[in-house]
């Protein structure tokens, strides 16, 4: 039998890990959810654009810069190249101009007569064999078929040699300057040669005077286009540059004549990359003498092989940045400026929301303290406005109700207080009844009891004696019809006020029960209205009847007091009992009388209990009689 594995995926997972996060946003006002969700999308707006606008500029100020690098490279390639073209056609021009001028020479001795053709050509060859051009450059003569004349080699003597595009070239042009590639049988590799013809017509002789170019640096006179190459900027100081292959600074306007090969205090990681690479783009950090601190800069290099040369435009990055910077600090402005009136309009707009809002909050709370008058302003049709009339009709229709509810209430209290009242007069009543008709008839019927038994006793009847017993009971009779008038008609609360009448239950509880009572009353404390005199009175006589039957108690404390600031009355009634169950449903229907009595005169009803005893206050206002 196979498991199968479940996967229990809880609400809060799907929902995320951030529930603090969300409060926090839940619980923010109004006009700062509005601050946030604008500022939200107004930095995500402002950070696209300016991302792309800075990387759009960046990458045209790239392209021009490195394209006027590189322009500017091969002007500086073009011009040495130039220049080095110029100094050797003038050498080479000039050695073949002074050849064709000893030829010239000995042309005219033979036609004098001075000398034979032969001798002529013979001195002729020595002269211009004796002559070398550089390292390795020297002087040949070739005839109008391409056949060798003089040559520094002498199997060449002698040979045709058209087939090579470069002798065809010079037997068409027979007069100026030619470039080409040549390789000697005994070399590797092709090199670039220059030469300068000069045609000798009388003996049909094209006279060359060839070089390799490399061989005629020192040919070149740096200083015709030094300045020219210094007065080179790119920004404020960028400048273009030659080193050549041993690492010399050819032109430089700070490292002039420096070998960078040589000073161990210069970086030489980046010119033998160059040498290395030939051709190309470089960024590297670089500090000239007198400078604070490296920069780092771009440098666009190429090579000249003729020479060796490493030619190369540079300019500093924070210099070819700084539009950006400018475009970047611009941006920054108006970024603080719409934003401080995006968050002007912001809160303008969270206001016409959130005051109405709080209007609102502070009418509700004043219908919460019983102000059911409190009306909104409806001034606009949106739906604040809207919300604002429901909230009108909402109070016009609770105000209708309370007051319906008030009058109820009123109605009810009063026909409370008249069903009591009623009750207490019936009680009253019945009090008065019990003391003034039935307890004289008891008394009387006690009379002649006594007087019956006083008969059979002097007859010496056995009846004597029950009618002895008959006239204990009647007594009893009477006492307890007594308690009762007392109970249900308080003569000394009638009569005496209404602190004798507490002390005379302190009185009787303590006679029946042995527990020990201790009345305290401020002089001038009395009730002057009979209604609350006569709850107040109950109230008293039911809390002092549980704690003589429930509480196990030795002592009970009535306290009767005024206080000295608003005059207000306090009846309490303490003892050393058990307690009893504070719960409503441990209170019994003697307690919940005495809350309602002390509802029906207005005042406050509280039990305070404890293992250590119970307490029941009733304070209230004195109401004049």
């Amino acid at each position: 039998m196979t498991r199968r594995k479940t996967t229990h995926v809880t609400k809060e997972t799907k929902q995320g890990n951030f529930p603090g996060i969300r409060l926090f946003l839940s619980s923010l006002q109004i006009r700062y959810k509005f601050l946030l969700s604008f500022a939200l999308i107004f930095f995500l707006s402002m950070l696209l654009c300016n991302l792309f606008i800075y990387v759009y500029v960046r990458h045209n100020i790239e392209d021009r810069i490195e394209s006027e690098l590189t322009n500017t490279t091969a002007m500086i390639y073009n011009l040495v190249n130039t220049s080095m073209n110029v100094a050797i056609k003038n050498h080479l021009r000039a050695v073949a101009e002074k050849n064709l001028d000893i030829l010239t020479a000995l042309y005219r001795k033979v036609s004098a007569g001075a000398l034979s053709r032969e001798d002529a050509r013979k001195r002729a060859a020595e002269v211009i064999l004796s002559q070398t051009i550089g390292a390795s450059g020297y002087l040949y003569c070739l005839d109008s078929n391409g056949g060798v004349a003089v040559h520094p080699r002498s199997e060449f003597i002698g040979t045709n040699v058209a087939e090579h595009a470069f002798v065809r070239q010079m037997m068409e042009k027979k007069q100026g300057y030619l470039e080409y590639e040549w390789k000697n049988p005994d070399e590797k590799n092709l090199r670039a040669k220059a030469l300068y013809m000069a045609h000798f017509e009388p003996w049909g002789w094209i006279i060359a005077v060839s070089a390799y170019r490399s061989e005629f640096i020192r040919l070149v006179n740096i200083q015709d286009f030094r300045q020219s190459i210094l007065s080179l900027k790119f920004g404020q100081s960028g400048y273009a540059f030659v080193f050549d292959r041993e690492g010399r600074a050819i032109i430089h306007p700070v490292l002039q004549d420096v070998n960078i090969f040589q000073t161990p205090e210069l970086p030489d990681q980046y010119l033998k990359d160059m040498m290395q690479r030939k051709k190309g783009r470089s960024v590297y950090y670089w500090k000239n003498p007198g400078e604070t601190r490296a920069r780092k800069k771009l440098v666009m290099f190429n090579y000249i092989p003729e020479y060796q040369w490493i030619v190369a435009s540079s300019s500093y990055l924070d210099e070819l940045y700084q539009p950006l910077k400018t475009i970047r600090n611009v941006f920054i402005g108006i970024s603080l400026l719409f934003f401080s009136i995006m968050l002007a309009v912001t809160f303008g707009i969270s206001r016409t929301i959130t005051t109405p809002l709080r209007q609102l909050m502070t009418r509700f709370s004043a219908a919460t303290a019983g102000d059911y008058s409190a009306r909104m302003e409806s001034r606009s049709g949106d739906e604040v406005g809207q919300l604002a009339r429901y909230f009108n009709r909402f109070m016009d229709q609770l105000e209708a109700t309370q007051q319906a509810l008030e009058r109820d209430i009123t109605r009810s209290k009063i026909l409370e207080k008249q069903v009591m009242q009623a009750g207490e007069r019936e009680r009253m009543n019945i009090g008065q009844a019990l003391h003034d008709d039935l307890c004289p008839h008891l008394i009387g019927i006690a009379g002649l009891t006594a007087v019956i038994r006083k008969d059979l006793k002097s007859r010496q009847d056995p009846a004597a004696d029950l009618a002895g017993k008959m006239g204990e009971l009647m007594e009893d009779a009477v006492e307890k019809t007594r308690q009762l008038a007392r109970g249900l008609c308080p003569v000394h609360l009638v009569s005496h006020g209404f602190q004798s009448a507490l002390e005379e239950i302190a009185d009787q509880f303590a006679y029946y029960s042995g527990i020990r009572f201790e009345c305290r009353m401020d002089e001038g404390v009395d009730i002057l209205e009979e209604s609350c005199a006569i709850h107040l009175y109950h109230i008293a006589r039911e809390a002092v009847n549980n704690a003589v039957k429930h509480a196990n108690c030795d002592r009970i404390n009535i306290d009767l007091s005024r206080d000295g600031g608003d005059g207000q009355i306090h009846l309490k009634v303490t003892d050393n009992g058990t307690g009893i169950d504070p719960e409503p449903s441990g209170r019994g229907i003697g307690l919940q009388i005495m809350a309602y009595r002390a509802k029906i005169i207005d005042a406050q009803f509280n039990i305070d209990t404890g293992p250590k005893g119970t307490q029941i206050h009733v304070s209230m206002l004195p109401v004049q009689k």
